[in-house]
Order: C-alpha cells, then structure tokens, then sequence
C-alpha cells in the first residue's frame, strides 16, 4: 500500500508517519508532498492507494486539493487531517470528496479507526 501525505508541516507529516506506524500501517509506503501541487505530482506519478490530507495550507487549500483530485481519480480514499473542528467545515470536507476526517491531535487509535476501513493492505 502507497500512502500520500500531504501537509504544509514537515513536522506534521512526521507527526503522521510516527501515527502511522504506530497504528499498525507498517509496510505501507509513504510518500510526503508539502503542498498541493507537489501532491497532484506525486498522484500523477501513480501508485497512490490513500491521501491524508492537511486542510491550511499556503497554495492551494486542502478542501480544493480534494475536489481537483476527485475529478480526476473518484475511487481515491482521501482523509482530511486538520485542526477545523466546526460542523460546517466537516460538512464541507465531505462535500469535496473526503472518506473521512481526523481532528488533530489524534492518537494513533484514531487513524486505525478511521483507515481500516477504507484500506485494503
């Protein structure tokens, strides 16, 4: 399994793998992008089997990043990592496409909760 990280944070991302890890994801591959035209790279390279998604970030936000990628690749899990916790933000997440949410921080229970589902490893 293939998993694409994306967060302006590189000390999130690294936040996420360790969950990751911890979580019990530990032979999925992990690919980092900061933001989301590096992460529209690294779908197009392919291979991408899951998204986690930061929604602030700098160039284009995460709630477009999924829309445009939903466009292109429908049957892609997509999970929104982020600190908006409001119903109507949430509610927009999953308007754009998103398979689930997690509201940081999270403990690593939480992404097993959330991924089992939605992966088939």
């Amino acid at each position: 399994m293939k998993i694409l990280i994306v967060d302006d944070s590189a000390t999130m991302r690294m936040i996420v793998i360790k969950s990751l890890r911890q979580a019990g994801f530990v032979n999925a591959e992990v690919v980092e992008a900061g933001g989301a035209k590096e992460a529209l790279q690294k779908l197009a390279d392919g291979g991408i089997d899951l998204m986690l998604c930061d929604v602030n970030m700098p160039d284009i936000g995460g709630i477009e990043l999924v829309k445009v990628v939903k466009m292109k690749m429908a049957g892609l899990p997509i999970v929104m990592i982020t600190t908006e916790s409001s119903a109507e933000m949430k509610q927009k997440m999953l308007e754009a496409g998103a398979a689930g949410i997690i509201t940081k921080p999270f403990p690593p229970q939480e992404l097993t909760k959330v991924l089992t589902p939605l992966v088939k490893e």
